[in-house]
C-alpha cells in the first residue's frame, strides 16, 4: 500500500487526503490547526497529526524518505510552503508536489525542490476557458511541451468512419488512446483500426493542443 504525507489542511489539502484514501492510500495527514485535524480522524487510513512544518525538527521526525510522496499545501503562506520543501528536499523526500500561488512562486519552489507545482486556480480557468471556446472538448489534461489529453466528442465528419480511415493520426499526428462508449461508460482502451466511430461516443486523444484543436474541425 502506498503512503502519503500531506502537509496542509484547507479545501485543497483536505481533498486530496479524502481522494487517497478512498483509492486505498495510507496518509499522513498535517496542520497547525487542531480543527482541521479532527475532521479527518474518521477518514480510513488516515493519521492526522497537529503540527507546524515550518519547524525543521518537527519535520524530520516525520521520516520523509518513508513516504512514496509529499504534498504541501499551506493556503496563501507562500514562504511557509517555500520553507516545508527546502526541509523536505533536505531531508530526501521521494517526490515533493507543492500547491503554488502563483507561476513566479512557482518557480521558486522549483529551484528549492519541489519535483511538481500546482496551480489549481489556474488550471481550472484554463479548463473553464477550454470548454467555452470549445464546446466539444469535455475535457483536456495538459501534458510536458504542449502535448494534452483531451476527452472529445466526435466531430461529424468522423462518426460513422473506421479509425484507420479517418487519417486522425496521419492528418492531425493525434492518437486516439481510448473510447468511453454511451450510455454503458464502458471505456476501449487503444482502439484498432477497424473500430467504428459513433455520435454517442467519447474519444481520449493525446497530441498537441494545436493539433487536437485542429481535428475537431
Amino acid at each position: 500500500m502506498k503512503q502519503y504525507l500531506v502537509i496542509g489542511l484547507g479545501n485543497f489539502g483536505a481533498t486530496v487526503v479524502r481522494e487517497l484514501s478512498r483509492l486505498g492510500c495510507r496518509v499522513t495527514a498535517v496542520d497547525r490547526d487542531r480543527d482541521k485535524v479532527q475532521l479527518m480522524k474518521d477518514v480510513a487510513s488516515v493519521v492526522a497529526i497537529v503540527g507546524n512544518a515550518a519547524n525543521h525538527e518537527f519535520v524530520a521526525r516525520l521520516q520523509v524518505p518513508n513516504f512514496d510522496g509529499v504534498l504541501v499545501s499551506t493556503g496563501e503562506d507562500s514562504h511557509a510552503s517555500i520553507l516545508i520543501t527546502m526541509y523536505l528536499k533536505e531531508l530526501s523526500a521521494q517526490a515533493i508536489i507543492v500547491k503554488a500561488n502563483s507561476v513566479d512562486h512557482a518557480k521558486i519552489l522549483t529551484k528549492v525542490g519541489a519535483t511538481q507545482t500546482v496551480i489549481p486556480e489556474q488550471q481550472m480557468a484554463a479548463k473553464v476557458a477550454h470548454s467555452l471556446a470549445q464546446p466539444n472538448m469535455i475535457d483536456f489534461l495538459p501534458l510536458a511541451s504542449n502535448f494534452v489529453v483531451a476527452e472529445l466528442k466526435p466531430a461529424p465528419h468522423l462518426v460513422g468512419r473506421r479509425l484507420r480511415d479517418s487519417h486522425i493520426r496521419a492528418e492531425y499526428q493525434v492518437q486516439v488512446i481510448a473510447v468511453r462508449k454511451a450510455p454503458s461508460d464502458r471505456l476501449i482502451f487503444v482502439p484498432d483500426g477497424d473500430y467504428v466511430i459513433q455520435a454517442s461516443d467519447v474519444l481520449f486523444v493525446l497530441g498537441l493542443e494545436s493539433d487536437i484543436v485542429r481535428m475537431r474541425g
